[in-house]
């Protein structure tokens, strides 16, 4: 009864039907937070990898394509997203270690002054943003809410969060087209990092 119930959910999540989205996250969540875990070894890291999970499932639901059971595609997108997740640390772990290697050497006072201006220039970005695209967003990066939990907090869907934060991303980008270079040198560096780890 179960599998039916959940292809009956998955079709009308198909369709867009919200509740249909709900009633599968509420039923499914618990225990996808516990398989994560496992993978984790961090509940709070767990749940967010798992509400991450559902939200891509919301935005990309009309392409979705369940040939398995619904319960089997979760646990394997769960366990692709802790895989993800477990690599997206070691990258962060191996640049903090970079940062307490650097912490000992010289301070170049250019690249500081640098880092404090594109920082200025980020909350000068973030007040010109509409007022709820500026609540949504600091909820986000500022107060580290979930997408569902700011949905549930302003009374609005998943989907508006999300197109609203894509609106803020795109926005701050444009803003600070100027620092490009100078971000892209610290993805570059992270990217290199983990490649020269790998031989």
């Amino acid at each position: 009864m179960d599998l039916n119930e959940d292809n009956e959910l998955y079709l009308k999540l198909k369709a867009g039907d919200e509740q249909a989205f709900q009633a599968l996250f509420l039923k499914h969540y618990s225990a996808m937070c516990h398989f994560a875990g496992q993978f984790l070894n961090n509940s709070e890291l767990a749940e967010e990898t798992v509400q991450d999970m559902f939200v891509k499932i919301w935005e990309k639901r009309e392409s979705l394509n369940i040939e398995t059971s619904v319960k089997h595609y979760f646990f394997r997108s769960v366990r692709n997203h802790c895989l993800n997740q477990i690599q997206h640390e070691k990258i962060k772990k191996q640049y903090a270690s970079k940062i307490l290697q650097s912490s000992h050497q010289d301070i170049d006072p250019g690249q500081y002054y640098l880092e404090v201006d594109l920082i200025q220039k980020i909350e000068k970005s973030i007040d010109s943003l509409p007022p709820k695209r500026k609540e949504i967003f600091r909820l986000s990066r500022e107060q580290g809410l979930k997408y569902t939990e700011i949905a549930g907090k302003l009374n609005i869907s998943v989907k508006t969060v999300e197109a609203q934060m894509g609106l803020a991303l795109k926005h701050l980008r444009t803003e600070l087209k100027d620092f490009s270079n100078h971000l892209m040198t610290l993805l570059l560096f992270v990217k290199k990092s983990d490649t020269g780890n790998k031989g």
